[in-house]
């Protein structure tokens, strides 16, 4: 009898459960043994060979594998857990532990013949390790016979330092599985590689099958069978449908089942009630890749996203990749491949412009603008309700594209913001990315008909989109902007502008743009009208000479009669000989923003021309922004070799003991358990000692040493800069006294019962530092100077974790109230090397520690001669393996 999910046990960890890319690109489901696996279990092992067999189990009896079968089917889920891989509904691998201690778990391995070598047992490794840590283990034990190389190398190569021992013929192995900087980066070679492979399959299928192709007028089927004959698609075309014919000169089979060639890619052009069926079919044909260009999904409501569900569903289980549904459809304009499989009346021309949108309307809408501007194509996907396949696995593939120079983007939804910034900022060394995210208001990263919201503040999001090198902007017009200056003009080599043009109120208006916009205005150049623009060519070149002229904004205001010839001419002359980039304003009776070429295709030199200085000065800022960020040091993050892991796990650990593994829970860390966790990352919080009466604050003083502060530690008092409830600089015991009266007098039972005495610290500048583990974007480092009107006004800087030197700096000098920190009014400048170690030390913890939900120093006084944490507060929550950070799965959208 098949468990439903209704029928599982109540601590069935479903949690557990992933879909994950395999090296070939396909995908495969993990999750945890069920009752009734029994005899899927059986099909399993029939499948091995006797070699598999015989390295797993040393022997080829069959009673050691019912006896196998018995033991996983009675995993409790934490003591002795299995967890296995499937496609359609079968199992193709098996992991399982055995804790042997409180520490230790011994573990073994499976995988099925057939997908040996598709990095399955990687991946096995991966979750059961992640699923260790869950349940508190900290080492697996194995043992494996000396000619079972493959098995060990699957240790090593996933970054574990493994120890050896032969004894009696039997190899014991044994290695730590807490996270590693080695184990994650392998971790994250490998999810690139995979999902690389899985995209490529996508754009270069070898054959694919149009499903609803008919030789009707109407038929959307049959309109994408003519445009990839028509394209020169170099692969074989299918067009399918239940009335045989002929389409565009091809015959067309009534199912998908009788195309007697290979088919990559189905793409379904039929009404969505008919879709499931009919995908399942396509996964019967050895189909790899489903377009779903059909709508009536989730974007309709409740059941339509019940309808796509099934459909991810199907899709996922039978290792298979989904664009749509409701997707436009793809293009890869590679001589080699030669796909227009997108239903829009209007294509751009070939060129190095990769495109990745969402819903149609606005992808048509992209398109359209592309080609208005003649900007050309590499490629583009539209995955409409994105099922499936999201922007950051394109990225990978666009990443090591030859053809693709410039990236563009239009996010109404974010699968994973966390790893989309990792991704990004990989990316964007090598290529722009320019980005358009819809939610800005709300904050809003939806999944399908579920949002998901950052418990950041809207500038925070844009400072770390910022950080990971996006050229983020507002709408599909800023897009085409930035896209025409990028891929036809040098990046700007500095800030520095020169602006030149023939009208005197316009390059005034001009040169103000820019000072405004933080651009240094190297040159101003007004120069009377002449035919051809004869006077205009010849200061720009004059102008171009200076080496340190910048970028170029030419202003030029054409008169009723006059003909674009002269200016066109001029723009293009002396763009083909700058280093810099050249951008125009034309005051011109269209009105609108375009490329100046000489072609239809705006190639290399082209000159974007736009209809308003503001636009042009825009545009013309984002692209000097991302410069600025690609001649930024790109430093490794350090480690440090005092960080005590070890201790801070153990510490984590026994705080969260009694709380349930994966529940949530949020609960504080205080006194001497927050003590250590904060020295283990070389984090030295000032002692305190709680006191309940002025003798009690005596002795505390006397215990601490001379001079002292006496402060309540009620929260409500946490930003507070004022005297209302603290005491400082205190220096005997009658001024201790005195003090505590004092604030015995102002304070209410609640702040009185919170009192504490801390020795003073130098006098210097008082900071906030804070790690948030925040549910969209996972670990960030804030930082801002202490105080009600710093915090009331959000001036705070963001990072995602860990820190580089660079990164800690940039966020010292991010805040607009920082500046303090160089010295204010006469007072010593703070010691900023020191904060920026403390800054990359928090970092550190918030990679470090999944667990750990919110960390406050408030404050951290930043002298001249070091920095003083005052304060510190944390809470941590009981992780699962959805926060793991060495678990590479697919999001499900729905």
């Amino acid at each position: 009898m098949h468990v439903t999910e209704a029928d599982l046990p109540e601590d069935y960890p479903g949690h557990w459960d992933a879909d994950v890319v395999l090296s070939n690109g396909s995908v495969c489901q993990i999750r945890a043994v069920k009752p009734d696996d029994a005899e899927l279990l059986k099909q399993f092992q029939s499948q091995l060979s006797e070699e598999t067999i015989y390295y797993r189990y040393f022997s080829p009896y069959d009673d050691l594998l019912q006896k196998d079968i018995e033991r996983l089917i009675a995993s409790d889920h934490n003591d002795r857990v299995g967890i296995v891989a499937t496609v359609g509904g079968q199992i193709i691998g098996v992991a399982q532990y055995d804790r042997v201690s409180d520490n230790d778990g011994e573990i073994a391995f499976i995988v099925r013949d057939d997908f040996q070598g598709r990095g399955l047992g990687s991946i096995l490794l991966e979750y059961l390790a992640a699923v260790a840590r869950e349940r508190g283990i900290r080492r697996f034990v194995a043992d494996v016979l000396p000619g079972n190389r493959r098995m060990v190398a699957t240790f090593e190569r996933a970054g574990y330092r493994v120890a050896q021992e032969l004894d009696e013929g039997i190899v014991h192995l044994a290695f730590e599985i807490d996270p590693t900087q080695e184990i994650g980066e392998v971790i994250l070679r490998r999810e690139e590689r995979s999902e690389y492979q899985s995209v490529w399959r996508i754009m270069h299928p070898r054959g694919i099958a149009v499903i609803g192709a008919s030789n009707s007028g109407d038929s959307l089927g049959g309109a994408l069978v003519h445009r990839l004959v028509r394209g020169g698609y170099r692969g074989r075309v299918f067009p399918v449908h239940p009335d045989a014919g002929v389409v565009a000169g091809l015959p067309v089979f009534r199912s998908i089942c009788d195309v007697p060639g290979q088919v990559d890619m189905a793409i379904l052009v039929i009404p969505s009630d008919l879709v499931e069926d009919l995908a399942a079919e396509c996964v019967e044909a050895g189909v790899h890749v489903l377009v779903v260009v059909s709508s009536g999904y989730s974007e309709t409501g409740r059941v339509g996203a019940d309808l796509q569900r099934k459909l991810v569903r199907i899709v996922r289980e039978s290792g298979l990749r989904l664009v749509g549904p409701n997707s436009l459809g793809l293009i890869n304009s590679d001589p080699r491949v030669k796909m227009n499989a997108v239903l829009s009346d209007r294509l751009p021309p070939r060129g190095r412009i990769a495109l990745y949108t969402q819903s149609a309307p606005l992808s048509v809408a992209a398109l359209n603008r592309l080609a208005d501007r003649g900007l050309g194509v590499a490629s583009s996907c539209a995955t409409g309700n994105r099922g499936d396949i999201s922007s950051d696995e394109f990225m990978r593939l666009w990443g090591q594209d030859s053809q693709v120079n410039v990236i563009l983007m239009y996010l109404e939804n974010i699968a994973d913001p966390n790893k989309f910034l990792r991704v990004a900022r990989s990316l964007a060394g090598t290529k722009p990315l320019v980005v358009v995210r819809s939610g800005r208001s709300s904050q809003a990263f939806p999944l399908g008909s579920q949002s998901r919201r950052t418990q950041l503040p809207a500038g925070a999001v844009e400072e770390l989109l910022g950080a990971a090198g996006i050229i983020a902007v507002d709408n599909l017009d800023q897009m085409m902007d930035v896209a025409g200056l990028l891929s036809c003009q040098p990046l700007p080599p500095s800030r520095d502008v020169t602006v030149v043009g023939d009208s005197w109120e316009l390059v005034n208006l001009a040169a103000d743009t820019c000072v405004t916009a933080g651009m240094n205005l190297r040159n101003q150049r007004v120069v009377d009208r002449s035919p051809g623009c004869a006077l205009l060519s010849a200061a720009i070149a004059e102008l171009q000479e200076d080496p340190e002229a910048g970028s170029f904004i030419v202003v030029h205001s054409a008169s009723v009669t006059e003909k674009d010839t002269g200016i066109v001419d001029a723009l293009l002359d002396r763009s083909s000989t700058t280093a810099a980039p050249m951008v125009a304003v034309l005051h011109r009776s269209t009105g609108s923003n375009s490329m100046i070429s000489r072609g239809e295709e705006s190639g290399h030199g082209s000159v974007p021309a736009f209809a308003t200085i503001d636009e042009a000065v825009n545009a013309l800022g984002l692209v000097m922004e991302f410069a600025d960020w690609r001649r930024r040091p790109t430093g490794e993050v350090s480690e440090r070799d005092d960080v005590d892991l070890e201790t801070a796990r153990l510490v984590v650990d026994a705080r969260l003991r009694p709380y349930v593994s994966g529940s949530g829970s949020i609960v504080s860390l205080v006194g001497s358990q927050l003590r250590r966790l904060t020295e283990c990352y070389g984090l030295d919080v000032r002692p305190s000692y709680a006191v309940a009466s002025e003798d009690d604050a005596v002795v505390a003083a006397d215990r601490l040493g001379w001079p002292v502060v006496l402060y309540s530690a009620d929260q409500r008092y946490e930003i507070s800069a004022d005297y209302e409830a603290q005491r400082l600089g205190l220096g005997s015991p009658e001024e201790v006294r005195t003090a505590y009266l004092s604030l015995a007098a102002r304070l209410d039972a609640p702040a009185l019962s919170q009192m504490r005495v801390q020795t003073m610290v130098e006098p210097g500048y008082p900071c906030v530092v804070r790690a948030i583990r925040d549910p969209l974007l996972g670990p960030v480092v804030a930082f801002g100077i202490a105080g009600i009107a710093p915090e009331l006004l959000e001036d705070r800087a963001y990072h995602v974790a860990p820190l580089n030197q660079e990164a800690a700096e940039r966020l010292i000098r991010t805040p607009e109230s920082a500046r303090v920190l160089w010295g204010y009014g006469g007072r010593d400048p703070a010691d900023l090397s020191a904060l920026t170690e403390l800054l990359c030390r928090v970092g550190l913890m918030a990679r470090d520690l999944p667990e750990l939900h919110w960390l406050e120093l408030n404050p951290v006084v930043v002298h001249r001669n070091g920095v003083a944490i005052v304060r510190a507060n944390a809470w941590l929550r009981s992780a699962d393996l959805g926060d793991d950070p060495l678990v590479r799965r697919l999001v499900r959208g729905l």
